[in-house]
């Protein structure tokens, strides 16, 4: 049994016939009130060919809504054909509404569409379909050319599958992401860009994965490469951190292999073991007792120490004022690996080399791939929520869509 009750609807030409909450739902009849003409001809010497009742699910009002449209039909006395009436309101055939259609577009670039579907009571591929439509060919070349871009890798399937993107993080922005991690794939993305964006484009920043590096020389040969400064300074540490696993374990073996937690293992150093996370802190940062903790493992065990000491003296060389200053300190730090002779230090030196130029580059303009990484966050926070994506092509629109570049770096 129904009750009626009173709903603003809110639609140009179109009149409120009745209102009724039935089964959890409200159904509200209308009929069109604009003139009749014919669908085929335009002419608007038409006769009335009876009426069909359509159901047509609108925005929701407290409850779920459907519309009950009272279709009129004519016949044309030009043509001689008959035709039903049309509205600007609803989605042509589709039995919903074109607001509805656009809410449920916009709703799917910020939550997972079966959340939708079961908020707004419509079926997942009606959500997929208004996604469909609001994404479009998710266009992000518009607004002004930037000026930096980032490039970085983001997972589809951790493993074995990557996608590049390619981000302003100047406008606040991924500009476009392309199936694929390799030195073809990042040259496909940087191609793309319009040619009026390649030649104002100063600087690109990227971590020290060499096919990306590659491509950009390839495409971008006279822009600016800047080395991220975080992926620099972690294979740093990372050397450092192997030199104190190496130390901190002891020469003989006691007791047997498994069966205890790693920081009870009698194979491992118990100082150096506990004092691991200290380890990895920077020297500003260390409480008095943290530092005489590691006064100790350095007295014991001088390679830890000179490992550490080369880490910090390399997280030096970013605090300095140019980049003449910075050369310099540079050069220093490779004499004191030559000195020092420490195996992973040398085998890191070997491939940081090939980036010295890159490294020193950051200088000359201070951009780092910090947005870039904030973006992969927020796609693992996107593919979370939705349980993983199977199909590549939504899942670039929805990322465009989510994490368009914005034209005003103030928007």
């Amino acid at each position: 049994m129904g009750d009626r009750i009173a709903v603003p609807i809110e639609i140009d030409a179109l009149e409120v016939r009745d209102t009724t909450l039935v089964d959890g739902r409200i159904e509200v009849t209308v009929q069109s009130t604009l003139p009749r003409a014919c669908w085929h001809c335009g002419s608007v010497d038409v006769i009335g060919h009876g009426t069909c009742r359509r159901r047509i699910r609108d925005r929701s009002c407290g409850y779920p809504t459907v519309l009950i449209w009272i279709q009129r039909r004519h016949k044309c006395r030009d043509c001689r054909r008959t035709s039903r009436e049309r509205h600007p309101a609803f989605a042509g055939v589709k039995r919903i509404t074109a607001r509805f259609l656009q809410h449920l577009g916009a709703q799917a670039g910020i939550a997972p569409m079966a959340d939708i579907a079961s908020r707004e009571s419509v079926s997942w591929w009606r959500v997929a379909d208004a996604f469909e439509r609001a994404a479009g060919d998710c266009d992000t070349y518009g607004g002004p050319p930037p000026r930096v871009i980032s490039l970085d890798e983001a997972a589809f399937k951790k493993r074995h599958r990557y996608h590049t993107v390619v981000s302003d993080p100047e406008a606040h922005g991924v500009v476009d992401m392309v199936d694929g991690r390799s030195q073809q794939t990042a040259e496909e993305a940087l191609r793309r860009l319009p040619e009026a964006w390649k030649t104002r484009i100063e600087t690109v920043v990227t971590d020290m994965f060499w096919p990306y590096r590659k491509a950009i020389e390839e495409v971008l040969p006279d822009v600016r490469l800047v080395a991220d400064k975080f992926h620099v300074l972690r294979s740093v540490d990372a050397a450092a951190n192997k030199v104190r696993v190496r130390y901190g374990r002891r020469r003989t073996v006691i007791g047997r292999q498994g069966g205890l937690a790693r920081q009870n293992n009698p194979r491992f150093h118990p100082a150096v073991w506990r004092n691991r996370w200290t380890f990895a802190k920077r020297a500003d940062q260390l409480t008095d007792e943290q530092a005489a903790a590691l006064t100790a493992i350095f007295t014991e065990q001088p390679e830890i120490g000179i490992a550490w000491w080369l880490k910090e003296a390399f997280a030096a060389i970013y605090h300095a004022e140019t980049r003449k200053e910075a050369e310099r300190r540079l050069n220093t730090w490779i004499h004191h690996i030559e000195v020092a002779d420490i195996g992973e230090f040398t085998r890191l030196w070997r491939t940081l080399r090939y980036w010295q130029e890159p490294i020193l580059a950051y200088f000359d303009d201070r951009q780092t791939n910090a947005y870039a990484e904030g973006i992969n966050n927020k796609i693992k926070v996107i593919k979370r929520r939705g349980y993983g994506y199977r199909n590549p092509t939504r899942y670039r629109q929805l990322i465009l869509t989510t994490c368009g570049r914005r034209t005003r770096p103030d928007a």
